[in-house]
């Protein structure tokens, strides 16, 4: 009889290991490209598959792994995804990550910065990004519908030689280069409405010189990229005489100006950047308001985004990339009300779409898991709006006329999460519109985009395999000159001549001549 019991037991212990061990039922679910989930059979499914979602952080969030659960309730039922989100500081971000990839940490999703080494073509170019050309359209079907309802040229700007090794994020791609200043010192001096007005430098000028006289803070900070632009936008060229009118350039995508640029309309001829009428201009209007003491002296070596000097009382603008809404959202990044407005229009071009890129490292093992809940995060209003904003009525509140604002109280700094860079995160279009923005702001922005300007290069993307050697020498020369003369500390007349040299000396000539080639064969092909 003993024996008999001692069976049964064991065999009942057994019986609920294995019931333990199974999978188990997990209801799937379907995600259209309007964020609406449709329930399908009860399946089986294993353990939830892992991945590290990397992104660059402005700020830290105080309850960032209370969100990160809320994400993960979604991600576990609709796709069987473990989410791990790792922000990195902004400041480390470029440092950190390369030697992330050369370490093989995990890393499954990365999102690119508009510079240096993790700006999106740097990384194909030095291998750290996985071909997911064929395995994207089967896994996340749903970014390419969700770039489809925007505009279906804007996917074209995401591949390189015919491969696909990331997503751009979807967010107004009518970038355009603004400026940003402190609205109380413009109502102490009563220049709001000139500066609100104002349509050239020489408006600017006259703003910027009454503000330096009454302030013992630098008017100007440099953006925080760098090579130390103070006055213009790495990205685009801007009409210093008329910020009304489009003056077109092309720098490929590359924020040091290293693959050469073109200038002006129906034109496709590369040309060294740092050796046109613009660049002198520019760097000797910045140099004459370095010498009047306009500009922080330490602009050329700024190590912090402009933003975080102007929140430290460092400084009172900035000039730097932006899009519809930028205002909230540099008022929220700089902790005081700002006032933007903009000085060069936007012209949608490769470096627009590739300027925020959401990459898949070589780092990445679970490739399916990893595009799976990237799509989510372009087809899921309740994934989007947590990674922006976290959970609703703890982190904010949502407002009458469909827009959200902080919680009673709250502010931006006391905030324990408000990520608020909706550029950043998959479909922009999903997000709530943050108070002040209009509560219809998604709707205008959706316009604008489906009628963008196109530029006759976009999906042109420069290959390097042909000078690498020559690349990373032109880096180091620019690295060398362009933060002085962009900031306004080196004289363009004496310095100008010498960067050229060494330009000249490190081949730059040789990669002008090889990308010149490349856009022939592109036009030729069109």
């Amino acid at each position: 009889m003993k024996k008999t019991l001692i069976l049964i037991l064991c065999f009942s212990l057994l019986m609920v290991m294995a019931v333990g061990c199974q999978p188990a039922d997990t209801t799937t679910t379907a995600t259209t490209s309007e964020g609406e989930t449709t329930a399908s059979e009860t399946t089986t499914m294993g353990p939830p598959t892992p991945i590290v979602y990397v992104y660059p952080a402005f700020a830290e969030q105080a309850d960032q792994e209370i969100v990160e659960e809320k994400i993960n309730e979604i991600a576990l039922a609709k796709i069987n995804v473990d989410v791990d989100i790792y922000p990195i500081g902004i400041a480390n971000f470029n440092q950190q990550v390369p030697l992330m990839i050369t370490g093989g940490e995990d890393m499954d999703l990365l999102l690119g910065l508009p510079g240096g080494p993790t700006l999106y073509a740097t990384m194909v170019a030095q291998g750290q990004l996985k071909d997911i050309t064929d395995i994207a359209p089967m896994y996340a079907p749903g970014i390419y519908d969700a770039f489809d309802a925007v505009n279906p040229g804007f996917m074209a700007g995401a591949y390189i030689d015919g491969k696909l090794y990331g997503f751009p994020g979807l967010y107004d791609k009518v970038t355009e280069t603004v400026m940003d200043m402190r609205k109380d010192v413009l109502v102490e001096n009563n220049l709001l409405d000139a500066y609100m007005n104002a349509n050239s430098f020489t408006d600017l000028e006259a703003i910027v010189e009454t503000l330096a006289a009454n302030s013992d803070i630098p008017v100007m900070v440099s953006s925080g990229n760098a090579w130390g632009h103070v006055i213009e936008s790495s990205s685009r060229a801007t009409n210093f005489d008329d910020f009304s009118t489009i003056y077109y350039s092309e720098f490929f995508g590359s924020s040091e100006w290293a693959y050469g640029a073109i200038f002006g309309n129906d034109n496709t001829t590369v040309v060294n950047p740092f050796n046109s009428d613009y660049y002198k201009k520019m760097t000797s209007m910045v140099h004459d308001w370095y010498t009047k003491d306009y500009i922080a002296k330490d602009a050329a070596t700024q190590v912090d985004m402009g933003y975080q000097m102007i929140q430290a009382n460092g400084g009172l603008a900035q000039i730097t990339d932006g899009e519809f809404g930028h205002q909230t959202f540099a008022t929220n990044q700089c902790g005081q009300e700002m006032v933007t407005i903009t000085l060069s229009k936007a012209v949608v071009n490769t470096g627009t779409i590739q300027k925020f890129m959401w990459d898949v490292p070589v780092t990445c093992d679970e490739d399916e898991a990893a595009l799976r809940f990237l799509e989510l995060t372009y087809t899921d209003p309740d994934v989007v709006n947590l990674i922006n904003y976290g959970i609703e009525d703890t982190h904010y509140v949502k407002n009458d006329d469909g827009t959200i604002s902080l919680p009673e109280g709250v502010t931006s700094d006391s905030a324990r999460y408000f990520v608020n860079a909706t550029f950043m995160f998959g479909s922009q279009y999903l997000a709530y519109p943050v108070k002040p923005d209009p509560a219809d702001m998604r709707e205008q922005v959706l316009e604008m985009n489906k009628e963008a300007a196109i530029a006759p290069l976009l999906g042109f993307s420069v290959n390097t395999a042909n000078f690498t050697n020559e690349y990373t020498a032109v880096i180091n020369v620019v690295t060398q000159y362009a933060p002085g003369l962009n900031s306004g500390s080196s004289d363009p007349e004496t310095v100008i001549p010498q960067f050229l040299a060494a330009l000249e000396n490190a081949g730059f000539q040789t990669i002008l001549d090889d990308v010149q080639a490349q856009v022939d064969a592109f036009v030729a092909a069109q």
